[in-house]
C-alpha cells in the first residue's frame, strides 16, 4: 500500500511509516504522536522546518520555515489552518 501523508506528503509504504503503526492512517509517524493522533500544526512546521533545512540544505531558518509552511498549505491536514 502506496500513500502519501496528508499533513505533509511523505510516501508512506511501509508499516513503520504510518502514524500509530496503523495501515489507515492519514498521517505518516513524523506528524503524529506514538498513538497515531495527528500531531499541533506549530509542532508539525518545526520538524518539517528541521527536515528542510537538513535535507534541502537551507542554512536560513525562517527560508526553511517559509519553505515548510508553504509546502503544509498544499495538504489536506491544514487547508483550513494555514
Amino acid at each position: 500500500m502506496d500513500c502519501i501523508c496528508d499533513s505533509c506528503g511523505m510516501p508512506m509504504t511501509t508499516k513503520e511509516e504510518f502514524g500509530g503503526g496503523k495501515m489507515d492512517n492519514l498521517y505518516c509517524i513524523h506528524c503524529t504522536t506514538p498513538e497515531g493522533d495527528l500531531k499541533p500544526f506549530e509542532e508539525v512546521l518545526e520538524g518539517l522546518t528541521t527536515f528542510v533545512m537538513d535535507v534541502m540544505e537551507v542554512n536560513d531558518v525562517d527560508a526553511a520555515r517559509e519553505i515548510a509552511r508553504e509546502n503544509l498549505k498544499t495538504m489536506p491536514a491544514w487547508q483550513d489552518i494555514v
